[in-house]
C-alpha cells in the first residue's frame, strides 16, 4: 500500500487541520490579546471611571449641598440677629417702664400708714393705672399670695403665677419670690390678650419683666407681645424657601438632578423639581435621615429607576437638605468613555487582524515549503547526490530571519543525513562484519568445549553435566573434562577476569596449558602450578583466572582437587545435605610466577555429587540491585536434591520415567546431574527478571555412582 505523503495544500486541508496551522494559532493568537486586552481596559475603565466620575459627582454634590446650607445659615442668622435686637429693644423698653411704675408706687405708698389707709393707696393707684395709656406695654400686679388681681390685657386676671411658666419650664413666681431669686427677672410666657365684645382671647407669647414692690408684697410685670417677630422669623422663612425653589431650579446637577428640603417631621419644605409626584420620596425619609447621620450616599428607587441621594442637616432649622441624583446619569460619562473605547479597540482589532493575517502568511508560506522539502527528503535516498536544494538555498537569500535560520539549518541537516546516512551504512557493514566474526568466534569457541552428554556413556562410574551462558557473544568463563586413564577423571571450571575476546582467548590458552600439563603431571596441585607459571610469564594485560583443577579416581570417588582463588564448591551428599567444601590451595592463576599450590581433597561415597560454578551465578542481579547470593544457591541446590532423593524413594516413581526436556522446571530420578544445573539455571533466570546478564554464567555437576564392578566383589 502507498501511503500520500504529500503535503496538505489548499482544499484538501481540513477543517481540523486548518486551526492547528501556525498561520491560524497566530490569528488566533493575536484575537485573543486583542480581546483579553479590550476585556481588561473596559473593565478597569468602567470600574475606576465609574469610581472616579462618582467620586467627583459626590463632591460637586457636596458642594452645592455645602452652599445651599451657607445661604440657609446666612438667612437664619439674620433672622436670630433680628430676633436679639427687638428682644433687646423690648427689653429696654420694658426696664423703663417698670422704673417709672415702681417710682409711682414710691410716690402713693406712705410706709407709715394704717392699712386701712394703705388699701385705699392701692385702689386710688390701680383707678390711676386704668385710667393710664399702656401703649404697647402691658402690666400686670400678683398679690402676696401670687394671684394675678390686675392686668391692663385683662388675659392673665384672676391666674396664679405658678401656672404661669416662662419658656424654660419654670414658674413665674419663683423666678423672683423664691429663696435667693433676684429682685427683677425677664421672662418669655404665653397668655391671652385682651377679650373684647364676648370673643375669645388670642394665645401670644410675651416678653416680660418681673419686679417686687416690697411694700405692698405686689410683684409687677411689665410685659410687650413678641408673636410679631416670630410671624416676622415666619414670613422671612417663606421668603427663603421660595428663594430656594427658585435656586434648586436653576441649579444643574448631571442631566436631571435635583435638591429638596424636608424637615424632621419629615414634611417636605422644598419639593424636588424633577420629581412628578413629591409624595413618593415620603417612603425614603428615615433612610435619608440615617444617611445624614452617616453622612453617606444612599440609593433608593422612584419610578423603577435607581437615584444616588447625598443628604445634609442643618440643625437650628431641623432641616434635611437632600439631592437626588439619576444613577444612570452618573454611570453615563463612564458608559460613553467605554463605548468610545470599544469602538476604538474594535478598529484596533480588526487592523491587528489583517496585520496577524498579512504577517502569518509571509510567516506560513516559507515554512509550507520547508515542511514539503522536509516530507520530500523522507522519500529521498540519501546516499546519493540527485536531492535538488536550490528552493531551500533561496530561502536562505530571501530571508534574513527566523525562517532564513530554519532554511539554513535545514540545510545543515540534510548535508548532516547523508553524511550520517553514508557513515551509519558503512559502519553497520563493519558492524556485521564483526558481529559475523563474533559469531565465528562464539562457535569456535563453543566448539572447543565438550558439549555430549553423557560424555562417556560406557562408564556408569559417574554422571556429569555442564553448561555455559557468555554474557556477551563470547566469554571468559571455561569448564573441561577429560579422562587421564581409565581410573581416572580430570575435570576443570574456571573464570577469566576479563570479558569479549581477550578473556576468550586466555580461556583457550589456559584450557590448552590444562591439558597439555595434565598429560605431564599427575596431581592437580602441580599441574595447577605449571598452568600458573605458563599464565604469569607473558601477561601484559595482567589477566588472570580462578581456577578449580581436580582429579576423580572413578573407582574409589577419592577427589583430588587445587582451588586457585575460585568459589567454594558445593559438596551435596547422598541423604540430601549440601554445604561448601571449605579451603583453598592459593590465588588465582596468572597473577604471579612461581607461586606453589596445595592439594586438597575429599571422598564421594555412591550418590554423592560436586557442584562447581562461577561467580556470575552468585553475583546475578535483579532490577532492583539485589544480587543471587552464594545463601540462595545453597538453598536452591539443597531443596532440589532433597525432592529429587522424595521422588526415588516415592512408590509413583519407582518405575522408569522417560528423560524430561531442558525446559522442566523438576528433573525426575535418573537425571540429577543434569536436572540440578538446569533448576539452578531456571532460579538465577526468574531471579533476574529480565534484567540483562552482567557476567558469564558457568556450571558443572559430577555425581559419584560407585564402582559396580568393586562393590560385586566378596
Amino acid at each position: 500500500m502507498n501511503e500520500d505523503l504529500s503535503p496538505p495544500h489548499g482544499p484538501r486541508r481540513s477543517a481540523g487541520l486548518l486551526f492547528t496551522s501556525l498561520r491560524s494559532k497566530l490569528i488566533v493568537f493575536m484575537a485573543l490579546i486583542l480581546f483579553s486586552t479590550a476585556g481588561v481596559v473596559v473593565f478597569f475603565t468602567d470600574r475606576d471611571v465609574g469610581r472616579e466620575v462618582l467620586r467627583i459627582e459626590a463632591k460637586n454634590v457636596e458642594n452645592i449641598l455645602d452652599g445651599v446650607l451657607l445661604n440657609i445659615q446666612g438667612v437664619y442668622r439674620g433672622m436670630i440677629a433680628d430676633r436679639i435686637a427687638s428682644v433687646e429693644l423690648a427689653k429696654g423698653l420694658l426696664r423703663r417702664d417698670s422704673e417709672n411704675r415702681l417710682a409711682a408706687l414710691d410716690l402713693f405708698s406712705q410706709p407709715d400708714a394704717s392699712p386701712e389707709a394703705a388699701r385705699l393707696t392701692q385702689v386710688h393707684f390701680l383707678e390711676w393705672l386704668e385710667r393710664l395709656d399702656m401703649d404697647a406695654v402691658g402690666l400686670f400686679i400678683a398679690s402676696a399670695a401670687d394671684r394675678v388681681f390686675f392686668d391692663s390685657e385683662q388675659g392673665l386676671e384672676g391666674q396664679y403665677l405658678k401656672d404661669l411658666r416662662d419658656i424654660k419650664g419654670q414658674a413665674l413666681n419663683e423666678m423672683v419670690n423664691s429663696p435667693g431669686a433676684s429682685s427683677a427677672e425677664f421672662a418669655v410666657f404665653s397668655s391671652s390678650g385682651r377679650v373684647e365684645d364676648g370673643g375669645v382671647g388670642v394665645e401670644t407669647q410675651k416678653l416680660g419683666y418681673l419686679t417686687v414692690f416690697e411694700p405692698w408684697q405686689w410683684t409687677l410685670g411689665a410685659y410687650v407681645d413678641i408673636s410679631h417677630i416670630e410671624a416676622r422669623e415666619a414670613v422671612r422663612l417663606e421668603q427663603l424657601t421660595h428663594r430656594l425653589e427658585d435656586q434648586f431650579s436653576q441649579v444643574r446637577i448631571a442631566e436631571s438632578g435635583s435638591l429638596f428640603i424636608f424637615s424632621r417631621e419629615e414634611n417636605l419644605v422644598v419639593a424636588p423639581g424633577a420629581l412628578g409626584h413629591p409624595d413618593l420620596l415620603a417612603p425614603h425619609f428615615p433612610d435619608l435621615i440615617q444617611s445624614a447621620r452617616e453622612r453617606e450616599s444612599r440609593i433608593i428607587t422612584l419610578n423603577g429607576k435607581r437615584m444616588v441621594t447625598f443628604t445634609r442637616f442643618f440643625r437650628p432649622l431641623n432641616w434635611y437638605v437632600s439631592a437626588l441624583i439619576p444613577e444612570t446619569e452618573i454611570r453615563a460619562p463612564a458608559q460613553v468613555l467605554v463605548q468610545r473605547q470599544t469602538m476604538g479597540i474594535a478598529i484596533i482589532f480588526l487592523l491587528g487582524v489583517l496585520a496577524a493575517v498579512f504577517f502569518a502568511r509571509r510567516i506560513a508560506r516559507p515554512l509550507g515549503v520547508l515542511a514539503a522539502e522536509t516530507k520530500e527528503l523522507a522519500t529521498q535516498d540519501l546516499t546519493s547526490d540527485a536531492y535538488d536544494s536550490r528552493r531551500i538555498e533561496e530561502l536562505t537569500r530571501k530571508n534574513s530571519d527566523e525562517v532564513g535560520v530554519l532554511a539554513s539549518s535545514f540545510l545543515f541537516m540534510q548535508r548532516e543525513l547523508k553524511r550520517n546516512v553514508r557513515n551509519l551504512v558503512e559502519t553497520t557493514a563493519a558492524k556485521e562484519r564483526y558481529q559475523s566474526e563474533l559469531n565465528v568466534a562464539r562457535e569456535i569457541q563453543m566448539s572447543i568445549l565438550p558439549k555430549v552428554f553423557p560424555p562417556f556413556p560406557e562408564i556408569r562410574q559417574f554422571d556429569l553435566f555442564a553448561l555455559l551462558e557468555p554474557a556477551r557473544e563470547i566469554g571468559g568463563d571455561l569448564y573441561d573434562f577429560f579422562l587421564l586413564d581409565d581410573d581416572h577423571l580430570c575435570f576443570t571450571v574456571g573464570d577469566v577476569s576479563d570479558k569479549g575476546t581477550p578473556a576468550a582467548l586466555y580461556m583457550a590458552i589456559t584450557r590448552t596449558l590444562i591439558q597439555s600439563n595434565a598429560a605431564l603431571e599427575s596431581t592437580p596441585d602441580r599441574i595447577m602450578t605449571l598452568v600458573n607459571d605458563a599464565l604469569s610469564r607473558d601477561n601484559p594485560k595482567s589477566m588472570f583466572v580462578t581456577l578449580i583443577l581436580g582429579i576423580m579416581n572413578i573407582r574409589t570417588g577419592r577427589v583430588r582437587y587445587a582451588n586457585a582463588g575460585h568459589n567454594l564448591p558445593i559438596l551435596v551428599k547422598r541423604d540430601g545435605s549440601c554445604s561448601y567444601v571449605q579451603g583453598i590451595s592459593g590465588p588465582v592463576a596468572g597473577a604471579m610466577e612461581g607461586l606453589d599450590y596445595a592439594e586438597l581433597h575429599l571422598d564421594l561415597a555412591p550418590g554423592d555429587g560436586l557442584f562447581i560454578y562461577t561467580d556470575g551465578v552468585t553475583e546475578a542481579m535483579n532490577e532492583r540491585l539485589e544480587l543471587f547470593s552464594d545463601e540462595r544457591l545453597l538453598h536452591d541446590v539443597s531443596r532440589e536434591v532433597s525432592r529429587e532423593i522424595a521422588q526415588k524413594t516415592s512408590p509413583e516413581t519407582s518405575r522408569e520415567t522417560p528423560r524430561p526436556s531442558s525446559d522442566d522446571f523438576h528433573a525426575p530420578a535418573g537425571t540429577s546431574a543434569e536436572a540440578l544445573v538446569r533448576v539452578v539455571r531456571t532460579r538465577v533466570m526468574e531471579f533476574v527478571a529480565g534484567a540483562p546478564q552482567s557476567d558469564d554464567i558457568t556450571m558443572l555437576m559430577l555425581t559419584y555412582q560407585g564402582d559396580e564392578e568393586r562393590s560385586a566383589r566378596p
